[in-house]
């Protein structure tokens, strides 16, 4: 799948404004959905956890009436900043994902792509070494 926005950090970047921004471009995807009611579900998703390790942090949720999964990805090697992360590991990748309540499918299938590229190193590395927001969506 091919994420909606993608965003390349030159520099570490506050954790919160990269996924405003993320969020931001979900809602203006041309997708309709509830926003407060997909923002509300997202920030409680968070509020669980969302670091998958590897580097990534997955906000994620599923949203009723939605008609397809709606993705964004911001890679930032320098890492994200003001997120509690386990043994101070680095989050580099951010992965927002809305995706239709009608179909565990589809939430599934998304995660395990990005899970997958994230576990191919020359991927990562290509990633991490990216230059620009088109940079890091021609690696999808």
């Amino acid at each position: 799948m091919t994420p909606i926005y993608c965003k390349y950090y030159s520099s570490a970047e506050s954790f919160n404004r990269a996924l405003g921004f993320a969020y931001d471009a979900l809602v203006h995807s041309g997708v309709a959905f509830d926003a407060n009611a997909a923002w509300k579900a997202l920030t409680e998703r968070i509020a669980q956890g969302i670091y998958m390790g590897d580097g990534l942090l997955l906000p994620h949720t599923r949203i009723a009436g939605l008609e397809r999964p709606l993705m964004a990805f911001a890679a930032c090697p320098d890492g994200f900043t003001g997120i509690e992360i386990r043994n101070k590991e680095k989050a580099q990748f951010m992965c927002v994902l809305l995706s239709p309540a009608e179909s565990a499918m589809a939430h599934t299938q998304v995660i395990a792509g990005v899970a997958k590229l994230l576990l191919d190193p020359e991927w990562k590395k290509k990633a991490l070494a990216a230059d620009s927001d088109e940079a890091v969506k021609l690696l999808f």
